[in-house]
């Protein structure tokens, strides 16, 4: 099950920026206690699967893609029947309190897996309209970006990208996907100056306090 999800994710939402290497962009204090709450609770309460997939969705929402990714990995195992169980929940959830942003957030990436991708891409531009956080409006759009990509929108997907970065100027993995976006339209000059800036930020990032490599080596 798990290397079903693999190749399933590997292809889509997090295929691109997984494969970059490249993972994350500024971090706010609120966010980043976030998961360190979620971090810890994973670390203690393992087999539960609703703590490894909020923990996920606060990865994807600051932008530690990879993470994400690994979170997500373990939900199989512990509840094979997980998926239509996010879908009902959030549903339900966006029904009672429909301005809150991760209602749609966590929707969104429970109509994506069940191949429901321009319900994804409305859920997510929910988020950028009730969000006050730029950050997390630039990886919403890098979502629908990679999205758009993923049905070979190229233009949409570069339109979105453009919005992602004016909201998230320091995400690396969102450069990396604007390389990717300008490559496929033809411009490879483009594509190769993104790519760069990718690599500048995520040089500098590697050294910030708030890394996940910090994280798993506290005490």
């Amino acid at each position: 099950m798990r290397k079903i999800l693999r190749n399933i994710i590997l292809s889509g939402i997090f295929g691109i920026l997984i494969t970059s290497c490249i993972s994350f962009g500024e971090v706010s204090d609120e966010n980043w206690d976030e998961i360190k709450k979620y971090y810890y609770l994973s670390k203690t309460i393992s087999q539960d699967p609703w703590i490894h997939f909020n923990l996920a969705m606060v990865y994807a929402y600051t932008g530690f893609v990879e993470e994400g990714f690994n979170s997500l990995s373990i939900i199989p195992e512990l509840d094979p029947e997980f998926s239509e169980k996010v879908i009902k929940k959030y549903k339900a959830k966006i029904y009672r309190d429909p301005t809150n942003w991760k209602n749609h957030f966590y929707y969104a990436f429970a109509l994506y897996f069940d191949k429901q991708k321009d319900g994804a891409i409305a859920e997510l531009k929910k988020v950028v309209e009730l969000t006050e956080d730029n950050s997390i409006r630039g990886w919403a759009y890098g979502y629908i970006a990679v999205i758009y990509g993923e049905k070979n929108q190229w233009d949409e997907a570069m339109e979105s990208i453009d919005y992602a970065i004016h909201y998230e100027p320091n995400g690396a993995a969102l450069y990396f996907a604007m390389g990717l976006a300008k490559k496929e339209l033809g411009d490879n000059f483009g594509a190769a100056t993104a790519i760069l800036k990718a690599s500048a930020l995520q040089a500098k990032q590697v050294l910030s306090k708030k890394s996940i490599r910090n994280l798993k080596n506290e005490k």
